[in-house]
């Protein structure tokens, strides 16, 4: 076995994969010192040359520099990557694999183009204009499509969007709809009503709970849950208690409550710091007809 070659070979797969030798040996089961000693011409145990080469998304075959040796089944490496890491971890190193991704997208893959390191936290301190921390966004878009999102190891989140075929206006709803939604949380009290009931649990309430929780009084929270329930964001129930026939609410979706307020800061902070950058779309985001110039 010809460890110089494996050595380099482990050495060139990490560096393109932006993985430190702590990082690489974690995922493996071994110590920084042990990744070093390979990539300098030891060799690791026959045994962790199939998890070494799915952490760098290589096969066996690659780590020896014999041709062939490309990753087909990438969903497959993926998984398997993600059956190393603790549970609690998957969904950070999700939104980093991402933010890889969108780095890539930048420079299409030019090696002379700087490394961006994954930043330690996701805010700058701006006190000079007397707001609070803007985020370092990541913003990366072409003809196919957009990654938005923060990526650092403090705050990460990404959002895919390829453009569909036929476009994206296809699949928005009527701006009637926008309308209505966005005009029940720019009620007073909307807001605070929403934040409760994303910390509840997906149960019921009926309006006299939900306005001794927020301190809203009822008739105006009344007025705002029908507001929201007509815009969508609350489901409705026609409930019976012991005092007769009342409606009750919850929240329609939990799960996409984080993810439109992280959003909507996101596009708040739209004139604010940008760590990975670059959108270069020559079609209008709304423009339906495919093939033309736009």
């Amino acid at each position: 076995m010809d460890t110089t070659v494996l050595g380099e070979q482990i050495q060139k797969y990490r560096k393109q994969r932006g993985l430190t030798q702590k990082e690489l040996g974690a995922a493996v089961g071994v110590s920084t010192q042990a990744v070093s000693q390979w990539e300098c011409g030891g060799a690791p145990d026959v045994a962790l040359l199939p998890a070494i080469a799915d952490r760098l998304g290589v096969t066996v075959d690659a780590l020896f520099g014999r041709e062939g040796g490309a990753v087909r089944d990438v969903p497959g490496t993926l998984l398997r990557w993600l059956r190393t890491l603790p549970g609690s971890e998957r969904l950070a190193r999700l939104a980093r694999l991402l933010w890889e991704a969108a780095i890539y997208s930048v420079n299409d893959g030019l090696a002379w183009i700087p490394k961006i390191d994954y930043p330690e936290t996701g805010e700058m301190e701006m006190p000079a204009f007397g707001q609070e921390p803007f985020w370092m966004r990541t913003v990366t878009g072409n003809d196919s499509g957009y990654i938005l999102g923060v990526g650092a190891q403090d705050l990460a989140f990404m959002g895919v969007f390829p453009e569909p075929a036929d476009g994206y206006e296809k699949y928005l709803l009527p701006d009637e709809n926008y309308r209505t939604m966005f005009g029940a949380l720019a009620m007073p009290g909307a807001m605070e009503l929403l934040r409760w009931f994303g910390r509840s649990r997906l149960s019921y309430y009926v309006p006299a709970v939900a306005a001794e929780q927020t301190g809203l009084p009822l008739p105006e929270t009344e007025r705002i849950l029908e507001a929201m329930a007509e815009a969508h964001l609350l489901a409705r129930q026609e409930i019976t208690l012991p005092q007769g026939p009342a409606r009750a609410y919850r929240l329609v979706e939990n799960g996409g409550l984080v993810p439109v307020l992280y959003f909507a800061r996101w596009v708040w902070q739209g004139d604010g710091p940008i760590l990975v950058g670059n959108i270069a779309r020559s079609r209008a985001c709304f423009d339906t007809e495919k093939g033309e110039n736009r």
